[in-house]
């Protein structure tokens, strides 16, 4: 551990926190379009933003800051946050949210930075390793369908041997999934279909 991080370490042992935040009560702040909560974390020494531990293990590891950043949420994936601030309307509106980490998960992370990084990088080459397999397997069975079945689109019927990719129905503003709905409208359906049942259970087994 390099000695930033140790000081790091050193410095937030040394500081306690709100423990129990929620006893402050929900509602908005005085004078600040934030929750009471959130003003309780923003002015806890024993508390940093996510903003601000990022910039500060940017610092002491100089690494980029998306890599920080990305390693701090792999570590701390369910931190503590409250409502503060308006999200503009192409975002949905209603209130922004700030994350918070306390000492107790800036410690661990000042102590255990090498091995969460470790591990983190272990997580993308196994991300990128599961997504080059499933794109493979979407590739074999895309070239299995293309040579032993016949694509259907959206028929009201489903056949014996039916490989379904869409569901839908044709409403008011268009087509829209249907899966999992329930209207009185015709429903389609778009697959590929096969003539027997041999192709189609070979199909189902491809891994």
């Amino acid at each position: 551990m390099n000695n930033k991080l140790v000081k790091i370490a050193n410095k937030y042992q040394a500081i306690k926190f709100n423990e129990n935040n929620y006893s402050v009560g929900g509602g908005l702040s005085d004078g600040a379009f934030a929750s009471k909560r959130h003003q309780d974390a923003k002015y806890d020494e024993g508390k940093l933003t996510e903003g601000q531990a990022t910039q500060l293990f940017k610092k002491a590891t100089e690494l980029e800051i998306e890599v920080v950043k990305a390693v701090i949420n792999y570590a701390v994936p369910n931190m503590e946050w409250h409502h503060a601030g308006k999200l503009p309307k192409q975002y949905g509106g209603g209130m922004k949210k700030t994350y918070f980490l306390n000492n107790t998960e800036i410690v661990d992370l000042a102590t255990n930075w090498e091995s969460y990084f470790e591990k983190y990088q272990i997580s993308i080459e196994a991300k990128k390793t599961a997504e080059q397999i499933k794109k493979e397997l979407e590739s074999k069975k895309f070239e299995f369908l293309q040579a032993n079945a016949k694509k259907l689109e959206r028929t009201t019927n489903q056949p014996n041997y039916f490989y379904k990719t869409a569901q839908e129905m044709n409403g008011k503003y268009g087509w829209f999934d249907s899966t999992y709905k329930s209207y009185n409208m015709t429903e389609y359906f778009s697959g590929w279909e096969f003539e027997s049942q041999e192709k189609y259970q070979e199909f189902l087994n491809i891994k």
